[in-house]
């Protein structure tokens, strides 16, 4: 309705304009009360949400962290094996490993290591083209072939030694 037919009609009723005005803002309104509950129940679906997208994120369904390499905190950087001598530190060690088949006493030795140590998981597909034959010491990172466990160590962008096996690199490392 327009405004001229609601003024007509009020006239009609008897009753004043601006009364019937006020009386539809007032309904309008939202009171207070109502305010807070609506607010509360938006802040409770969010913090399901949350939750919900935690657990999913995770993996977590029991609420407990069921990390099993729990002696490996002191080599956490994983990295891909193409970016190798790509590393901001002067000298560093990369530990190559197969995650489904990881020995413990050559990532003990690892861990132990003085200098910084990035991981590359052989398992991974980004890092297929890398396994093969052992190739030794390289100049050009796509000519490197590794096989689980390998450990290189990296001066100024460059290899200065490479370990393949769990027996050299326990050796060659201690």
């Amino acid at each position: 309705m327009g405004r001229e037919l609601k003024r007509k009609q009020a006239k009609r009723e008897g009753k004043n304009v601006k009364e019937v005005q006020v009386k539809k803002q007032d309904s309008n309104t939202i009171e207070p009360k109502s305010l807070l509950i609506i607010l509360g129940v938006i802040v409770v679906f969010c913090v399901i949400l949350y939750f919900i997208t935690s657990i999913f994120v995770t993996k977590d369904f029991n609420g407990k962290n069921n990390n099993s390499n729990n002696d490996n905190v002191s080599i956490t950087n994983k990295i891909l094996a193409s970016d190798s001598l790509r590393q901001s530190e002067e000298v560093y060690y990369v530990y190559y490993y197969d995650t489904t088949n990881e020995d413990s006493s050559v990532s003990s030795v690892v861990a132990s290591l003085d200098d910084k140590v990035y991981r590359v998981d052989l398992h991974d597909d980004f890092n297929s083209n890398f396994v093969g034959e052992p190739s030794g010491v390289v100049n050009n990172i796509s000519d490197l072939k590794v096989k689980s466990p390998t450990v290189i160590k990296v001066e100024s962008e460059s290899i200065t030694a490479f370990f393949s096996g769990s027996e050299e690199i326990k050796i060659g490392l201690k």
